[in-house]
């Protein structure tokens, strides 16, 4: 009678990995999927590492911006866009736009950074429902100093080169078009 050999089951901790793989949430993902799974574990690992990214990446920024300035990401957003905007001038409802966040996220932005002088509000000319934002003086020499902070923690992607960087934008370019990210106001 033949003895019955028992079979050791495949786990992420025994299976063909190098130990630095062995600590990527992303290969144990993979290893399991492919246990589990015939169909393609790349567009799902995709997705988890953007998401993966996007946590660890705001986790750095929001400390460094909190710490350093008592500001949030969006509010340091909202000063970056009206800063890089031709006058210094946004329609709240724009800067809502850019930053893909709820014109309410904005208008509490707007209170906090015009309680501190960073920017001003006011009506638009032309249109009583609209509301314009001007980034101050003040606002512009502070959200200078938050992106060289920000420069000093790689922008929270650490060890990515420049070369690196504009191959990332290049990358995730047609992604976000495909995913509705367009400018329609023009």
């Amino acid at each position: 009678m033949a003895q019955k050999v028992a079979k050791k089951k495949r786990t992420a901790r025994n299976a063909e990995l190098t130990d630095v793989e062995k600590l990527d949430p992303m290969q144990w993902i993979k290893f399991y999927w492919q246990q589990q799974a015939d169909d393609d574990p790349y567009p799902f690992l995709a997705m988890s590492s953007v998401l993966r990214l996007h946590q660890l990446m705001t986790s750095v920024l929001e400390q460094t911006l909190k710490k350093g300035f008592e500001m949030s990401l969006t509010d340091y957003l909202m000063l970056k866009t009206l800063q890089l905007s031709d006058t210094g001038t946004r329609l709240l409802s724009r800067v809502a736009w850019h930053l893909l966040v709820h014109a309410t996220t904005v208008t509490i932005a707007t209170d906090r950074l015009e309680a501190r002088g960073l920017l001003t509000r006011q009506a638009h000319p032309k249109d009583r429902r609209a509301t314009l934002v001007t980034i101050t003086d003040e606002g512009r020499a502070l959200v200078d100093e938050a992106t060289a902070a920000l420069s000093e923690v790689d922008f929270g992607l650490p060890g990515l080169t420049r070369d690196q960087a504009e191959a990332l934008v290049e990358i995730v370019a047609p992604i976000r078009k495909e995913a509705g990210d367009l400018d329609r106001a023009h």
